[in-house]
C-alpha cells in the first residue's frame, strides 16, 4: 500500500522522443577542369625537377671547389719543398770536399737551420691538407699525401739533430740519426709514388658526375 506525501504532485507518464531519421548529405559532384589539372602537374613536375637539377649543380660545384682547393694546397706544398731542396742542394754544394773539424761546423749549423725550415714548412701544410674537405674518391689520395708529408717532416727532424750530436760531438748518435733519417726518406718517396698513384684513379672517378 502507497503512501502518499502531502504536497508532492503525481508524476506525469513520461515519453523519451525517438530520434528524428538523419539524412546524411551528398557529396557536392566536382567538376575536374582537366587543363587545370594538367598544369598544376606540370608545374610540379617542373618544380621537383629544378629543384633536382639545382641540387645537381650544387653538388658538382662543391665537388669541384673541394678538388680544386685539395690541388692548390698540394701544387703551394710541393712549391715550398722545392724550395727547400735547392737549399739543400745549394748548401751541398757549397760544403769543403774535406773539411776540418773547425770547417765543418759552420756548414753543420747551416745544415740544421735548412733542416729545422723543412720541418716548419712540412708541419704547416701537412695541417692544411689534412684539413681539406675532398670528395670521398680523392680521400685515399689525400691520406697518402699527408702521410708523406709526415715521413719527410720526421726526415728533417732526424737530420736537424744529426747536426746538434755533430755539434756535441755524439758521433754514434749522428750516425744513427743519419741512418733514420735515409730511412724517413725512402718512406717519403714510397708515399709519393702512392699519392701520384691514388690521384691518378681519383681523377679516372671524377671524369664521371657525381649522382
Amino acid at each position: 500500500m502507497e503512501i502518499p506525501i502531502p504536497g508532492l504532485p503525481d508524476l506525469p507518464d513520461l515519453k523519451i522522443p525517438s530520434l528524428p531519421d538523419l539524412k546524411i548529405p551528398r557529396l557536392p559532384k566536382v567538376a575536374i577542369d582537366w587543363r587545370k589539372a594538367l598544369t598544376a602537374a606540370g608545374v610540379v613536375i617542373a618544380v621537383i625537377a629544378a629543384a633536382f637539377i639545382g641540387w645537381t649543380l650544387f653538388e658538382n660545384y662543391t665537388y669541384d671547389r673541394d678538388v680544386t682547393a685539395f690541388g692548390s694546397h698540394v701544387a703551394a706544398a710541393e712549391a715550398d719543398l722545392a724550395q727547400v731542396s735547392e737549399k739543400v742542394s745549394a748548401h751541398m754544394r757549397s760544403r769543403p770536399a774535406n773539411p776540418s773539424l773547425a770547417e765543418a761546423d759552420a756548414p753543420v749549423r747551416e745544415f740544421a737551420a735548412i733542416a729545422e725550415y723543412g720541418g716548419a714548412v712540412t708541419a704547416y701544410h701537412r695541417q692544411v691538407i689534412s684539413a681539406d674537405a675532398v670528395p670521398d674518391a680523392y680521400l685515399e689520395a689525400q691520406s697518402a699525401y699527408v702521410r708523406a708529408l709526415d715521413h719527410l717532416n720526421r726526415a728533417f727532424s732526424l737530420w736537424s739533430s744529426a747536426a746538434a750530436a755533430y755539434d756535441m760531438q755524439a758521433y754514434a748518435a749522428v750516425e744513427d740519426n743519419l741512418a733514420r733519417a735515409d730511412q724517413e726518406w725512402r718512406e717519403y718517396v714510397t708515399a709519393i709514388g702512392d699519392y701520384n698513384q691514388r690521384l691518378r684513379v681519383a681523377e679516372e672517378v671524377g671524369e664521371v658526375p657525381p649522382a
